[in-house]
């Protein structure tokens, strides 16, 4: 989003940036010199809030005007092109109804100062901008410049120390104790206030200057609410239904939004309701923290729209030509911009020129000519998080952003974009809702859609697997003592050294390290596993010649279960001789080799007696 700079740097919202100390590259007025209001003056003019005159000069000590006045607090703010323009389609025509033509340069800071509440349109309309303006007049405006209202409205009962303060009228009393409380205002040496008297452009600066240092020191912003978090979008209508509608932006992004019942749909400037009927036909979508406030449709029979990607753009001149698109449709047509046809490119005026292949384009036509082109370049990047996905032969999928819009894609089946998560490259049903992801788009179509998250590798210990029809579940033992649940991906691969074995190998007991994803595991590292043990030995605590299994209490005082039905040979290593696993008495020792069915449970192979 660009940002006008009108103090000093970049600016989020409508947000007051103050500095106070005088720049280095601060311009030199030469009736500045010796002026003992030098230094606030030259500071003001170099943060863009004061303005000199075209002969070099600052002149100080000229009485300052209501509109002078108001346009300097006006540049207290700093505002986005989209908020200009809201503003002024706010307040805007009665400006410009009230406000002479003479004037007609401070139009814009007059309409701030009406959106911000530093004036009201009463005030505007009686009176005289370009009378000069009282000490006590422009107290109570730079109160409600600073935002400082309520603390002034606490202290108008307050009797002030002033000794004319009698003469101060009693709707600025508060505004002016707000003043004297910060440190802003004083008496003179015979304690006046004066506040009928004139005040000088120096007396200003100097007002004004002391009042930043103040909301500097206490850490203050200033916002004009009604249009912070504020959001634009133009496009053409591809759908409706009900109260929820699609637009196609210049951009080539699909937009869905649903219409509160607070928005507003204006047609041609007159208040309607949204219709099907005005597919097909532009629409400007304003939104505040992501909810529709305003729907404004231009419906015209004689105008159509067309987007497209650009397939190939042929200059006349540097203002003219032909393009071809591929239409949303799929279908490819040519159109011919004749010189004259308005041009833009990412928002700012352009050349036919800067025009090529796999922009997105939307054309405006009126009687079938070209009138206007819209153009962005077909490739961008969309951050947001999935709120809904479906599955079939096309894939249908929603992202809403940081702003709370909500975009719309669909992919075949057939022909899908890369999907990774961290370093792999995984199936699109991976995506679920509630993911974090980033969208890269080429030339106006998807190419990757990269699934965010933390990338972690933990050692553990398996107690517990748990399938249903939602997946499979590990409970691990962590390495560093605690136990955890993870869900295992469907394309989770498992490794034991550097041969991938089947994930179904690994048991309860078995020591892991894996790669998890945002509680997901990716990939599994056997490190040990029971069930993939070729040996087992311990001393022989019971003989069950009836179940035909020999019970063992290992080295680590954990029993276990041998099955001998299957097993091949018993060998007595000191003779060397066969036996019966019957004859194997308790209390020898045992070496059997086999696999794990289980943790506890050995089918033996063969069995050597120590």
């Amino acid at each position: 989003m660009r940002m006008k700079k009108r103090i000093l740097t970049s600016i989020m919202a409508i947000v007051l940036v103050v500095s106070l100390s005088v720049p280095a590259f601060a311009a030199t007025y030469s009736d500045l010199t010796n002026h003992w209001a030098k230094t606030y003056m030259e500071s003001l003019a170099a943060d863009g809030y004061m303005n000199g005159y075209s002969d070099g000069t600052m002149k100080p000590d000229k009485n300052i005007t209501y509109c002078e006045a108001l346009a300097l607090f006006s540049r207290l703010y700093s505002l986005t092109d989209l908020q200009s323009k809201l503003i002024e389609a706010d307040y805007g025509t009665v400006v410009k109804a009230t406000v002479p033509t003479t004037l007609s340069w401070s139009y814009k800071n007059i309409e701030i100062c009406l959106a911000a509440g530093i004036l009201t349109e009463g005030e505007l309309k009686s009176i005289d901008l370009t009378a000069t303006i009282t000490r006590e007049q422009i107290s109570v405006y730079l109160i409600r410049a600073v935002q400082l209202t309520s603390q002034a409205n606490a202290l108008s009962t307050q009797t002030l120390s002033f000794a004319d303060a009698g003469s101060i009228s009693s709707g600025c009393v508060g505004s002016i104790a707000e003043l004297l409380t910060i440190g802003v205002v004083k008496g003179d040496e015979k304690n006046n206030f004066l506040p009928k008297s004139n005040v000088t452009r120096a007396v200003v600066a100097t007002m004004v200057y002391r009042t930043l240092d103040y909301i500097k020191t206490k850490g203050i912003t200033l916002s004009i609410a009604a249009y912070v978090g504020l959001a634009q979008t133009e496009g053409v209508i591809r759908s409706v239904s009900g109260n929820t509608f699609e637009i196609s932006g210049y951009d080539g992004l699909k937009r869905t939004y649903t219409l509160p019942s607070s928005g507003k749909v204006i047609v041609n400037d007159t208040a309607s309701t949204l219709s099907s009927s005005y597919v097909g036909f532009k629409a400007t979508v304003t939104t505040k923290s992501g909810a529709v406030t305003n729907l404004a449709i231009d419906n015209s029979s004689s105008v159509e729209w067309s987007q497209g990607t650009v397939t190939s753009a042929l200059a006349t001149t540097s203002s003219s030509g032909s393009i071809t698109i591929t239409k949303l449709d799929s279908t490819v047509k040519s159109y011919n911009v004749p010189t004259g046809a308005k041009i833009t490119r990412s928002g700012a005026t352009a050349a036919f020129t800067t025009i090529v292949k796999s922009d997105f384009i939307t054309f405006k036509l009126v009687g079938g000519n070209v009138s206007e082109v819209y153009a962005v370049s077909g490739d961008q990047t969309l951050v947001g998080t999935v709120s809904e996905i479906k599955y079939g032969t096309t894939v249908f999928l929603k992202i809403e952003d940081s702003d709370g819009t909500m975009y719309s894609f669909q992919f075949a089946l057939s022909s899908l974009p890369t999907i990774k998560r961290g370093d792999n490259t995984v199936t699109i049903d991976r995506i679920n809702a509630g993911a974090n992801v980033t969208m890269t788009i080429d030339d106006c179509k998807v190419a990757k859609i990269v699934i965010e998250g933390s990338e972690n590798t933990i050692s553990g210990v398996v107690t517990s697997i748990t399938t249903s029809t939602g997946g499979t579940a590990w409970v691990v033992k962590n390495s560093d003592g605690t136990t955890a649940s993870y869900t295992l991906d469907e394309d989770v691969t498992a490794y034991s050294g550097t041969t991938e074995i089947n994930i179904s190998k690994i048991a309860v007991g078995d020591s892991v390290t894996f790669v998890v994803y945002d509680d997901v595991i990716t990939s599994v590292k056997l490190e040990s596993s029971a069930s993939l043990a070729t040996k087992v030995s311990g001393i022989v605590q019971l003989v069950d010649t009836t179940n035909a299994k020999i019970t063992i209490l290992t080295s680590d005082n954990k029993l276990v279960y041998i099955s001998v039905k299957s097993t091949g040979s018993i060998i007595n290593a000191k003779t060397g001789s066969s036996l019966s696993y019957s004859g194997i008495a308790v209390g020898s020792s045992l070496v059997a080799y086999g696999e794990y069915a289980d943790s506890r449970n050995f089918t033996a192979k063969s069995i050597v007696i120590e």
